[in-house]
């Protein structure tokens, strides 16, 4: 298929352009003709969010009338453009066949030349769903629902990718990460942004970049095999569950958005980072435990042995500070989020005494 201006341009006008747009979507609507597009909404951290409605020349069935794309497609952040690469390997290798709820993906790909990765998905909000704010409440019911998706998730690839799978899923590389996202910022620098006021209500002893750092480097080592917790469930997380990577449809069941950093790793990554990103520090002290069982329950339904109860609330309670790690090397977000997800996960993590539980 010859796309005019490549398969993930650089250029958001490129990408929202009729001719760009007609020959992505005749792949799956054969003789589709795009006349026209009007932005709708435009949201812009690291990657660029376009919403937008599309104007066909005659009506096509099932071509959608509202698309969202993601891209990297601000020229400063051009060192960021291969950013996206991870997260469209999942769109095109996992998503469709993956048990949990993700934006249906129109189409997604990879530059060759510019490493660059798009994403071009249905516009959910224009269908009636809600993309969460990372600042909102989060009752613990709703969490139940999270965590059922995030089972859903982990069953299907838990230990081994199943046998069931089509061979592009069984084949798909998403490697661990922790050791490498560990030296993203100098230990000097780290401590820096720990002091820097996002951490500030929390014990000096947990604003440490020394321990934080060890804490990455011990969880590697779980994930690894190794270490206190080995035999830690390994399993496809998605590695950011936070409120705003989460969106509810209608009728109140949710799903997963930004799979920038889905990594093979230790299933508590994923479900001690939600809890503590969340839930209001006196909900989740009341709830977490119950959570923990719960999803459990989930995995154990999907034909899924799950760690012993002990275990579990271990590898939960041991895992908090990958979130705090995550939140703490974070520039690039709203000051009033960062401060929000440092100061609720470092406070779990303190509560929990999950350095010392690391032995870092």
């Amino acid at each position: 298929m010859i796309i005019p201006g490549g398969p993930a341009p650089l250029d958001e006008a490129t990408v929202l352009s009729p001719a760009w747009l007609t020959a992505v979507l005749r792949a799956r609507w054969p003789g589709v003709v795009v006349r026209g597009t009007q932005v709708t909404e435009r949201l812009e951290t690291v990657a660029t969010k376009v919403r937008f409605t599309v104007d066909y020349a005659q009506p096509v069935p099932g071509a959608p009338p509202a698309l969202c794309v993601k891209g990297y497609f601000n020229p400063a952040l051009g060192n960021r453009v291969g950013g996206g690469a991870t997260e469209v390997r999942f769109y095109q290798a996992v998503a469709p066949g993956a048990p949990v709820r993700t934006p249906p993906c129109v189409y997604a790909a990879i530059d060759d030349d510019t490493g660059h990765g798009l994403i071009l998905m249905e516009d959910l909000v224009a269908a009636g769903a809600t993309f969460l704010d990372p600042l909102g409440a989060y009752t613990p019911e709703r969490a139940a629902g999270t965590v059922e998706q995030l089972a859903a998730l982990h069953a299907a690839f838990w230990e081994n990718p199943p046998a069931g799978r089509p061979a592009a899923v069984r084949s798909a590389t998403f490697p661990p990460r922790l050791r490498a996202l560990a030296d993203v910022l100098d230990p000097g620098l780290l401590q820096t942004q720990l002091d820097d006021g996002r951490a500030a209500d929390l014990p000096a002893a947990v604003r440490d970049a020394r321990r934080v750092r060890g804490a990455m480097l011990a969880l590697a080592e779980i994930g690894a095999g190794g270490g206190a917790g080995a035999g830690a469930g390994q399993t496809l997380v998605h590695g950011d569950v936070h409120t705003g990577n989460v969106y509810e449809l209608a009728d109140g069941r949710c799903g997963l958005i930004d799979w920038q950093v889905v990594q093979r790793g230790p299933w508590a990554l994923d479900v001690a980072y939600h809890l503590g990103a969340v839930l209001d520090p006196d909900d989740r002290a009341k709830a977490e435990r119950g959570l923990v069982e719960h999803y459990r329950d989930c995995l154990a339904a999907r034909g899924v042995t799950p760690p012993s109860g002990e275990d579990a609330w271990w590898q939960y309670r041991a895992h908090l500070p990958y979130g705090f790690f995550l939140w703490s090397i974070t520039r690039a977000v709203d000051r009033p989020v960062i401060e929000h997800l440092t100061g609720r996960l470092g406070l779990a993590t303190a509560q929990h005494a999950s350095l010392d539980l690391l032995g870092v």
